[in-house]
């Protein structure tokens, strides 16, 4: 008999657990999103896969609560859809361990049942963690139809999880310029941190996202240059 996991088992294996981000050039990489089907009768398994096969979804079967949690710690899912009734650990408990992990937390569940149907069950459902309950026999269109919307919801976190990341990235690419700068009152280098001093245009290219361009102020020209500061002055090219 497999050993049935605790919420101590979970949360240590959780920690184990291997990020599913595939990161190639900066970008993530999209695989098709995994549903986790649990149902104790591989039949029953087989005719969700064949509901939604026409899906563009991978799904990865579990024949017992036990199996279904230790897949979560090996999988990134984007729904469950989970039998009520089975054995050693039923749908149920299955879920309320799943609430109490990090990982699996916010794992959108449906119940599917065929006995436990009515509002009593149903409520204890929602209270378990599910978000939504299906009794059998499942109208295929309804299933479809639910499955769906989950799967644009995930669609669009993984989107939001991008952009956050993108946008992390490139705020960690900005830099900024704060505090009290030393700085010489005769040559006007600067000490940066490490004590060495430095002129500005080095300082300031190192420490912001600036590049100089370089040319002569009028002033300069008049005492280093006095005869093109002249002309320039006589075409009115300088004021």
């Amino acid at each position: 008999m497999k050993k049935i996991l605790n919420i101590d088992d979970i949360r240590n294996l959780a920690i184990m657990k291997n990020s599913y981000n595939y990161v190639i050039k900066g970008s993530i990489k999209m695989e098709k999103p995994k549903i986790l089907i649990v149902d104790d009768k591989l039949a029953n398994l087989i005719a969700l896969e064949t509901l939604l096969q026409d899906i563009e979804v991978e799904c990865i079967r579990a024949l017992s609560g036990n199996e279904a949690l230790q897949l979560t710690l090996e999988h990134e899912f984007a729904l469950a859809l989970i039998d009520v009734q089975m054995p050693e650990m039923d749908g149920f408990e299955t879920v309320e361990l799943m609430r109490n992990v990090t990982i699996t937390k916010f794992l959108p569940v449906i119940f599917v049942s065929a006995i436990y149907s009515d509002d009593f069950y149903k409520i204890k459902g929602v209270e378990a963690g599910a978000v939504d309950f299906i009794t059998k026999p499942i109208v295929p269109k309804v299933l479809i139809g639910k499955v769906k919307i989950f799967l644009e919801l995930y669609s669009q976190k993984k989107q939001l999880e991008k952009t956050v990341s993108e946008l992390k990235t490139a705020l960690s690419e900005i830099k900024t310029l704060s505090g009290l700068i030393p700085i010489c009152s005769v040559c006007k280098n600067i000490r940066d941190d490490k004590g060495f001093w430095t002129n500005v245009e080095q300082y300031i290219a190192a420490h912001t996202n600036v590049d100089f361009s370089h040319g002569i102020c009028p002033g300069c020209m008049k005492d280093l240059y006095p005869e093109a500061y002249a002309r320039l002055k006589a075409k009115g090219k300088i004021e």
